[in-house]
């Protein structure tokens, strides 16, 4: 007995031969292509690709599954991520470009190889008075919970401090060697946490 199955290339749906037939001539098969291009973007609900193909959500819902793509649920929890991607602080894009292993919480903290990590924002401060004044960056401690907060500096470098460094509420920071006492005596070890990346511990995967 013949095979009385056929393969439909738009669509991908697999049918017998009387249904083939009825499927080439509907609204699916027409706009097929569409909906599966619609479907890849999971930032998409499945009201608005019905709205606009002229179809019911129910439907819908029904040929993402046909199609092979995940429930809506499913769908918005990886649109959720993805927008919280695209929304990362600096130093966690940065982190993951090094090969370590991120794991989102918000946007403004993540786990990274079991630490929880933030970032802030650090700025140019003046200090001192009249002849002795000079400009240092200021930092403020958090006031959330971290293991590891990580300042981006105005020059894009970061200074990666871990919790027990960070016994300050706001103090200065001078990022590089000055003849000026001053700007020496202000903080000068941090210029080794600039850039230390190994506090974060080894990524888990090889740099591409």
């Amino acid at each position: 007995m013949p095979n009385s199955t056929r393969y439909c290339q738009t669509c991908r749906f697999e049918l017998n031969k009387r249904g083939f037939k009825r499927h080439t001539l509907s609204v699916v098969h027409r706009k097929g292509k569409l909906i599966r291009a619609m479907l890849e973007r999971n930032c998409i609900t499945h009201a608005e690709i019905a709205r606009r193909i002229g179809l019911t959500r129910e439907r819908v819902r029904q040929l993402a599954l046909q199609m092979g793509f995940a429930d809506g649920r499913s769908r918005h929890a990886i649109c959720r991520m993805e927008r919280r991607r695209k929304e990362m602080a600096e130093f966690f894009v940065e982190a993951q470009k090094r090969g370590f292993a991120v794991e989102l919480l918000g946007k403004k903290s993540v786990y990274i190889n079991g630490k929880l990590c933030i970032q802030r924002q650090a700025c140019w401060h003046d200090v001192g008075r009249s002849g002795y004044k000079y400009t240092c960056l200021s930092i403020r401690r958090p006031s959330v919970k971290f293991d590891i907060c990580a300042w981006k500096l105005p020059d894009g470098r970061f200074l990666i401090l871990p919790k027990k460094l960070t016994g300050f509420t706001q103090t200065t920071f001078n990022p590089e060697e000055s003849d000026r006492l001053g700007t020496n005596s202000s903080s000068h070890y941090y210029r080794d946490y600039i850039e230390r990346w190994s506090l974060l511990g080894r990524p888990r995967r090889a740099r591409g």
